[in-house]
């Protein structure tokens, strides 16, 4: 029950900073665009959509420090006890990190890039979990599996923390699991290359209102205060 706690605690935290902030969600390539996509669709609260690798780096992270406070309370008898630390743990977060910085790096080059196109990271959000799973066309096999696979594995990462109240090591997530992984992160970066390649263009006509500081004044208030954080660079 200790266990199950300290995640909880863990992902609220995790939960409360990504709501006040742009922790886990994508940068805006195009600030036209965003606002346009927002006058068609009619959106009241607009945000940025979520970040998958940015996601699945918090994802790992939550996990892997939940279970190292937990172990070390378990263990810590007589005083503090750190448990061993199996390497599987640094690959696993490795594996995440590693796939968080190359996703910004192509970010950026799709952004230097971009030309009159509608990015997918322009597209105001549609929910946590689709924003996860979509590019530009919608839900993408690529990164369906990924997110499948992550849980999976962090599925099997909390249930061997649980049984045996240790981190996991090679007999739980062996380098197969691991290998399978690596497979993954690189089949959604690979494909994430591809992305936006084939986005639509923007309209010439990108609103019919007066253009103050970068933001149109026929947007709403929630939809102009978004957009003035993320001038500002605090979304």
């Amino acid at each position: 029950m200790m266990y199950f706690t300290i995640l909880l605690i863990m992902t609220i935290s995790v939960v409360i900073i990504s709501k006040k902030s742009a922790m886990l969600r994508t940068e805006i390539f195009n600030i036209a665009n965003f606002q346009q996509l927002i006058l068609t669709q009619g959106i009241k609260n607009p945000r940025p959509s979520f970040s998958l690798g940015r996601t699945q780096l918090a994802f790992w992270t939550v996990i892997i420090i939940s279970s190292f406070i937990y172990t070390v309370y378990v263990h810590s008898t007589s005083g503090i006890s750190v448990p061993a630390i199996d390497p599987v743990n640094l690959v696993l977060l490795g594996i995440a990190g590693g796939t968080t910085a190359v996703a910004k790096v192509i970010d950026s080059s799709q952004k230097n890039n971009q030309g009159d196109s509608i990015s997918q990271q322009d597209y105001p959000s549609e929910g946590f979990f689709r924003d996860l799973i979509s590019d530009e066309k919608g839900v993408s096999i690529h990164r369906l599996q990924n997110v499948i696979w992550t849980i999976i594995v962090g599925f099997i990462y909390i249930s061997a923390v649980f049984d045996k109240k240790v981190l996991p090591d090679q007999s739980v997530i062996n380098n197969q699991l691991l290998g399978l992984m690596g497979v993954s992160a690189g089949a959604y970066l690979g494909l994430k290359t591809c992305e936006n390649k084939t986005a639509p263009v923007s309209p010439v006509n990108v609103n019919a209102g007066t253009i103050v500081n970068g933001i149109t004044s026929n947007i709403s208030e929630p939809a102009k205060s978004v957009l003035t954080l993320d001038k500002q660079g605090t979304l």
